[in-house]
Formats: C-alpha cells, sequence, structure tokens
C-alpha cells in the first residue's frame, strides 16, 4: 500500500499486513533492508532480569498461528536492561536502530510487543496480563486486533484526505483517535491546526483536553463544570475519569470527608460507570469506602470534618424531636487553631426548621461558645446543618458539640 501524508512533518498511514509469514531479524539493520507497508514488529524482553520474558518471546516466535497473524511484519527482538553500560547499549542499539523503546516501566511493562509504522513511530503495544497470561492462540488473536485496529484508523484518516471541508477534516482527525488499542496519528494537531484553525466544532480543543481547578472556585461552580465535561460526546471515557479523578482528589483535600462525601460520592459514581473494569473505575468503590465519612452526633469536631472553605456540612442523628429552645455547645479541647463557626441550622428533610446565624469563634480563652435554635415545632429526624469559615491552613483543631434542651 502506498504511504500517503497528510502532512510532510508525519502522519503516515501504512497498511495492515498481508497472510505470509513474519520474519524476524537479529538487527535493526538487516529488518529496514526487508521492511515493507506492514512495518516493524518488536518483540522486547528483559535481558538479565528476568529470563522467563526472553523464553516467552521466543516461544511466541516459534509458534505458528503467532507467525500467521504477524504476517509481513518485519520482526526484531530485542533487549532491555535494567542497569545499562556501554556494552548493553551498543547490543541495544543494533536490536532497534532508530526504534524507540517506548516510555518507561510505568507505562509499559516487560516483555512487550510493540508495533512501529515503517517510518518507526509507535502505533501499539501488546503487554501486561494479555501478553503474561494467554495462550499463544489469544497473543495471536491480540496482534491482529492491534493490525486491525490500524487499518481502521488508517480508512479514517483516508476519509480526512478525502474531503476539503475543514470540520468534517477535522471530526475525522478526531475520530481517528477514538479507535481503541491505537496510539493517536503523528502529526494530528498540527493537521487539524493547518485545516481548521478556527477549531470549528471544538475537535482540537476536545484533543486538547485539560481539567484543571480555578482558584476561588467553589464545589458548586467545580461540579457544574465536571458535568458539562461529563455530557460532552467528544471526550473520551477516558478524559472524562481523568476529570472525576481531579475533581475527587481537590474535593477531598479542601473539603474534607465529611463535607465534600455527597460531591465526592457522585463524582466517584461517575466515574465507576464510565468503565467499571478501567484503572480508574476500579478505584472508585474504594474512593466510596475509604474517603467520605457520615457526619454523626457525638464525633464532636476535628480537621478532617472542617472543610477550607464556607461550605455546609450536615450532622445526623441530632437528640432533637421536641419543641422548645435547644443550646448547640462548641468546646475546645486540643490544637493549635480556633474554631470559626459561622452559623447553625436545624434541619428536617432539607427544611431549615430554626437558626442561629451569629458567627463566633471558640479560643483557648473562650473555650466554649453556645448558639442556641428555637424549635417551634416536633422535628422527625432532625440535622444540624454548620457552616465553618477556618481558612485551608487553620484547620488543626478538635472539639466536641453537643446539645443540650433548656
Amino acid at each position: 500500500m502506498k504511504q500517503i501524508s497528510i502532512l510532510a512533518a508525519g502522519l503516515l498511514l501504512v497498511g495492515a499486513p498481508l497472510t505470509a509469514s513474519a520474519k524476524v531479524y537479529d538487527t535493526y539493520a538487516e529488518a529496514s533492508a526487508q521492511v515493507g507497508d506492514a512495518g516493524y514488529v518488536a518483540f522486547i524482553y528483559p535481558k538479565g532480569w528476568d529470563r522467563y520474558g526472553e523464553k516467552l518471546c521466543r516461544k511466541l516466535l516459534a509458534d505458528r498461528a503467532v507467525q500467521a497473524a504477524l504476517g509481513n511484519a518485519a520482526v526484531v527482538m530485542a533487549p532491555i536492561y535494567q542497569n545499562r553500560t556501554a556494552s548493553t547499549n551498543e547490543e541495544c542499539s543494533k536490536a532497534m536502530g532508530p526504534l524507540a523503546y517506548p516510555h518507561d516501566m510505568g507505562d509499559i511493562s516487560y516483555p512487550a510487543i510493540i508495533f512501529y509504522e515503517k517510518g518507526g513511530r509507535q502505533y501499539a503495544s501488546l503487554h501486561g496480563e494479555e501478553l503474561m497470561t494467554a495462550t499463544p492462540e489469544e497473543v495471536a488473536k491480540s496482534i491482529k486486533t492491534r493490525f486491525a485496529a490500524k487499518k481502521k484508523q488508517d480508512d479514517i484518516l483516508n476519509q480526512a484526505n478525502a474531503t476539503e471541508d475543514p470540520e468534517k477534516k477535522s471530526h475525522f482527525y478526531w475520530q481517528s483517535t477514538r479507535v481503541k488499542w491505537v496510539n493517536w496519528p503523528g502529526g494530528l494537531q498540527d493537521a487539524m491546526r493547518k485545516y481548521n484553525p478556527e477549531d470549528k466544532g471544538g475537535y482540537l480543543a476536545a484533543l486538547n483536553f485539560g481539567f484543571s481547578i480555578k482558584d476561588g472556585e467553589s464545589a458548586e461552580q467545580l461540579m457544574a463544570r465536571l458535568k458539562e465535561v461529563l455530557k460532552n460526546p467528544l471526550y473520551s471515557t477516558h478524559q472524562k475519569q481523568n476529570a472525576c479523578a481531579a475533581t475527587i482528589g481537590h474535593l477531598r483535600r479542601s473539603l474534607g470527608m465529611i463535607a465534600g462525601a455527597a460531591y465526592i460520592t457522585k463524582c466517584a459514581k461517575a466515574m465507576q460507570k464510565l468503565d467499571p473494569k478501567s484503572t480508574l473505575g476500579l478505584a472508585a468503590p474504594v474512593v466510596m469506602r475509604d474517603w467520605v465519612r457520615e457526619y454523626r452526633y457525638g464525633q464532636g469536631w476535628s480537621p478532617e470534618s472542617l472543610p477550607g472553605c464556607d461550605s455546609p456540612i450536615l450532622m445526623t442523628d441530632v437528640p432533637i424531636e421536641n419543641k422548645g429552645t435547644y443550646s448547640v455547645n462548641f468546646k475546645i479541647v486540643t490544637g493549635r487553631d480556633v474554631l470559626m463557626v459561622k452559623s447553625v441550622r436545624l434541619m428536617e428533610n432539607g427544611r431549615c426548621v430554626a437558626e442561629d446565624t451569629t458567627p463566633r469563634t471558640v479560643t483557648w480563652t473562650e473555650t466554649q461558645q453556645t448558639f442556641t435554635l428555637h424549635v417551634k415545632k416536633n422535628v422527625r429526624k432532625a440535622s444540624l446543618e454548620f457552616i465553618f469559615s477556618n481558612p485551608p491552613d487553620k484547620r488543626s483543631t478538635w472539639g466536641e458539640i453537643t446539645v443540650t434542651p433548656h
């Protein structure tokens, strides 16, 4: 298949391999002399620190199903070392030539099968459980999946080349990044800027997606922005999950396990629903178990219950049922900071029954402050809503909260 270039700088389209058995080369120089449109496939094995990895690679390359799946790709066996020397660097250079080892140990585990275009750009990988615990037949199937995904991506890019409509081009470029099992095409964003500099449709913005926390943003404003991200069909599942994770981390730090509980739980449920089997999807139940806490009467206050902003928190199981006058007492026990209480409200099913909104500060000279609630009717399942106003760096304080009838 003839190579097609969208930009002179990159974005090369390479066809899928034919059905002939692949040839295995000892060096890149040998492989590059024979490489065809199917490109290169490198079997990278850990040398000197995992003998099983090399054994597995050689076993797979000897398997007929794997050989057939590789087709006419130029296959290279390449070592990777933990402790490199001049000698090992030379050995790796002979095997890999200009083909780059992928990322680092945190991204790809070894042994690994790495797929490269004829021009040398890495476009797919196969590693981890999908390689280590699979049968040769399953590995062959995974190899075919990568080649098929690359062909699908190439077909989409050919559609982009065939149209002169800037927005349609951008749509096809964006669509090519959503093909599973393959990396983004090379030169993609430069091509989008060239053909659609105004970014009509927001496709380039979707590829450059980044979700950060804005200074002074309230939890409600942050959640509203996250909601818009989750609704946008141009963002990938991974991008949306990352936005959820960033929001969870910020809420945990700024509001704490109690004040942020409802928001954190909502974000974690959304993150899990997007892809339950992904890393972040699997982390969601742990977040909901370990990063939130219900605030019950008798817990008093602590740095964990004090949000870093004027965000209301709700204390349940409050001993108020009958109408009358009640004192809500705050008594400091330990810590280096004071407690700043902005307001206390008695709540029933989300509705305010009584309140005291005169701010008070509990200090080591005035170790107790009392808020008074005049309750004019009987209450069922009462809860207290507190708004504390301690700054984020002034929450080192512990104390008791008690309710007494007059």
